[in-house]
Parts: structure tokens; sequence; C-alpha cells
């Protein structure tokens, strides 16, 4: 019955992300609002999947969108310089722009990743929010390149099929904890069961 219940919660937060990430300025509020919740609810016992995750993405909106925004931004820009660099081939600075492009979307990705669950795991201020962010992209290379690779299984999964995307954005998030919270636990001090309001 537990391992039911955690599933029927995974399913409800998967389908809760994906209906809040709609208007994709909410992504980041959405994304932080599922990791705190897969911490809280499924890992640690505590609250109800719905109403906690609704709390978790009224408290992170307003400080999640400028950084979406701003994600958003960069990843339109280097995307943009890779897809024209790659249509010149000949090239050896079109190559190397392309390179730095794709180097520097997998870097997003990794602070993508680690800055919505900071949101959502902790209150911060922005000094404290961007030192931890750097040292967490820059200083943990192994475990963000495990990151990357569930993210990307994730994503084709999500693709080739869609009805698992009823499960595919929870499970991403409970996998990447196991990984995060130990590189959390490296650079900021906390307990296992404290809340967000208390750190």
């Amino acid at each position: 019955m537990t391992i039911l219940n955690k599933a029927a919660d995974m399913v409800v937060l998967s389908v809760l992300w994906c209906l809040c990430s709609l208007p994709v300025l909410t992504l980041g509020a959405s994304s932080s609002a599922l990791y705190h919740t897969i911490i809280k609810v499924i890992r640690q016992n505590r609250g109800y999947a719905f109403a906690t995750f609704k709390d978790a993405f009224k408290s992170n909106l307003k400080q999640s969108v400028p950084f979406t925004a701003l994600l958003i931004l960069l990843y339109a820009l280097f995307g943009i310089t890779c897809y024209v660099c790659w249509q010149k081939p000949d090239s050896l600075i079109a190559s190397m722009y392309v390179f730095f492009s794709i180097f520097s979307i997998l870097v997003c990705l990794c602070i993508q990743i680690h800055g919505f669950a900071l949101l959502g795991r902790f209150h911060l201020k922005r000094q404290e929010l961007f030192t931890l962010i750097v040292r967490l992209s820059f200083g943990h290379l192994f475990k963000n390149f495990l990151l990357l690779c569930i993210l990307v299984f994730a994503v084709e999964l999500a693709i080739y099929y869609p009805p698992l995307l009823f499960i595919v954005p929870a499970g991403f998030f409970y996998l990447s904890s196991y990984l995060q919270e130990p590189m959390f636990k490296k650079h900021i001090n906390y307990q296992d069961d404290e809340d967000i309001s208390e750190v």
C-alpha cells in the first residue's frame, strides 16, 4: 500500500508539474515545487502531495520567474549561435562557436537543475544562491554528468513514450535528489528532516 500510495503521489505530482509548466516562465516555480515535494512527501513522508506542491509553487513563483526568463534567454542565444555556425562546417571559428555553444548549454542545464532545486529546498539570498550554483555546477563534475545523463534519458522517454509524462517528471526529480542532497550537505549545514521554512 505504501508503494502504491507513493506511486499515485508521483503521478499526481508529474501531472501538476506539466500543467504548471505550460506558461514556460513558470517552469522554475513548478520544478522547485516538485523537488521540494519529492523531498518532503515522497522521501520524508511528511504532508500531502497536492497541498505541499501548491504551497511551494506559490512561495517560489516570484523568485523563480526572473531566473527562468534568464535561462530561456541563454538557451535561445546559444541555440541560435549553434544552429547558425553549424551551417558552416568548413570554418574553424564556426566550429569553435558550435563547441562553445554546446558546452554553454550543458552548463546552463546544470545551473537549471541545481538552481531550481535550491530554490525549492532552501530560503537563500541572491548572492548565496549564485555562489552555491557555481560551486555545485563546477565542483561536482562526475555527479553533474550523471544528472545530465538522467535528464537526457527522462526526456527521451517522454518524447518516445508520451504516456510516461505521467511519471517521468517526478521520477527524474526523485532520482536526482539522491545525487543532489549529498552535494547540498557539503555546502549547506542542515538536517535531513528540516522543513524549508526552518533552513
